[in-house]
């Protein structure tokens, strides 16, 4: 049996499978962890994520604990903890939603020109080239990490942080092709070397299970912990059977569309901006991901409006799901009407200075149904545009998840149209964490 945690900023899950896609026991919960920080700024209490993630695992029969052969970490990869020479948070985890580095306009440009790289506000080496140039970084800082680095340190005992290539990668300033930190960026940043996670291969052990966290979690010490996997590749792992001929899709609040390249393909460098990135995957693969901050949340900003208008008329009030039914109902009734929605309503993050629009008006097709099949295409049309079309040859199915897709009948059967390949929704839960185990079940 195989353990596997995922540590998010909003939830956090353990599982126990049986190292494949059987699920023996799962629990997940929120983590209230949001620390008290000024406008712009996004910061956890790292030590109240880490119990939360401890405390989820606890909650797994006892039973089944005590045969687990080895874990597997995962979580939200961008963001970073600043930690002392013992291994100890003296910050907390500032996350991915942080904006504290567009503060002052000129410091991404100013970076991402020192550096080559193209870096946004949130990712974990931006933090660290903020903090340095402003002199705000912690007192005793000895090194730094993601919350999920964290984690694997505290079940291990560890005073010092290490990651893995898909966890580097999400900081920014990480050769992917020669997999390792580009030092001279490192150093053209002001980020001082030594508070560099040290990068470990993919499947390398981390450490093993150290008797305080045995006794505090009712697992067998001295098993394995393996180097913490990103999320993305963590789920691609357990959903994608046939890697190379599916397209991997999630749509909940955002929206992500994933493939996995073949072994022999090998990226160059990527110059401009880019609606995409490569990420490093196990067995000397890439996947290339495109993620639209505006997925199941452009759905919403149109029920919205609709709550908006019927409160403006004075009318009877009707529930929010009452209006995600009606527009199912009367788009798939009425489908496309000749209109075109660009639902780039929050900007995205290779440029946030994009807005959303409605094309295509005419004096009779500005109707709801129209309107609302429109949306469904444009949330569809926007992610699959993401990704080079090239990179969708050969493959025939997309494996969807997200709420967003299994709530709304709309967004599916657009998916199929404007992908052009049969959408499958497997039933499974806890993906991410389902994946980690899977990825601690390579451990022989």
């Amino acid at each position: 049996m195989y353990l596997g945690i995922d540590i998010g900023t909003s939830k956090t899950a353990a599982v126990i499978t049986d190292g494949g896609q059987r699920l023996l026991a799962s629990h997940s919960g929120p983590s209230s962890a949001k620390a008290k920080s000024s406008a712009g700024r996004s910061e956890q209490s790292s030590l109240i994520l880490l119990d939360s993630a401890m405390s989820a695992v606890r909650r797994l029969p006892s039973s089944l604990r005590k045969k687990v052969k080895a874990v597997g970490v995962t979580g939200q990869m961008h963001g970073v903890v600043v930690l002392d020479g013992n291994g100890d948070p003296v910050s907390n985890l500032i996350n991915w939603q942080d904006q504290r580095c567009l503060e002052d306009k000129d410091f991404l440009p100013w970076l991402n020109d020192r550096t080559g790289f193209r870096l946004s506000t949130g990712f974990g080496s931006a933090t660290l080239s903020w903090m340095v140039k402003n002199r705000k970084l912690p007192r005793g800082s000895a090194s730094a990490c993601s919350i999920l680095d964290l984690l694997v340190m505290r079940l291990c005992g560890l005073q010092r942080p290490v990651t893995d290539p898909s966890g580097a990668a999400s900081w920014g300033l990480f050769d992917i092709r020669k997999t390792k930190w580009n030092m001279e960026a490192v150093r053209s940043a002001g980020i001082p070397a030594e508070l560099m996670p040290k990068i470990l291969d993919f499947k390398s052990v981390a450490g093993t299970m150290s008797d305080k966290s045995s006794k505090m979690l009712g697992l067998p010490a001295g098993i394995p912990v393996l180097v913490p996997i990103g999320d993305n590749q963590a789920s691609l792992l357990v959903t994608l059977d046939d890697p190379e001929r599916q397209v991997a899709l999630t749509l909940g609040t955002g929206g992500q569309v994933s493939v996995i390249l073949p072994s022999s393909y090998k990226p160059g460098r990527m110059a401009g901006i880019s609606s995409f990135e490569y990420r490093p995957f196990p067995g000397n693969r890439y996947a290339a991901v495109a993620s639209s901050l505006c997925g199941g949340s452009a759905w919403n900003i149109l029920a919205e409006t609709v709550h908006s208008i019927l409160k403006d008329f004075r009318c009877k009030d009707v529930g929010k799901e009452d209006i995600f039914l009606k527009l199912n109902s009367l788009g798939a009734k009425t489908g496309n009407c000749g209109l075109a929605v660009k639902p780039n309503f929050l900007g995205e993050r290779h440029d946030p200075s994009l807005t959303g629009w409605i094309t295509g008006i005419g004096p009779e097709n500005l109707r709801l149904g129209g309107l609302s099949a429109a949306f469904a295409d444009g949330i569809t049309t926007n992610l699959r545009d993401m990704l080079p079309s090239n990179f969708y040859k050969g493959r025939q199915t997309i494996v969807g998840s997200g709420n967003a897709l299994r709530k709304n009948p709309l967004l599916r059967k657009s998916t199929e149209k404007i992908f052009g390949m049969r959408l499958l929704l497997p039933d499974y839960k806890e993906e991410a964490a389902c994946g980690a185990a899977m990825h601690a079940s390579s451990v022989r």
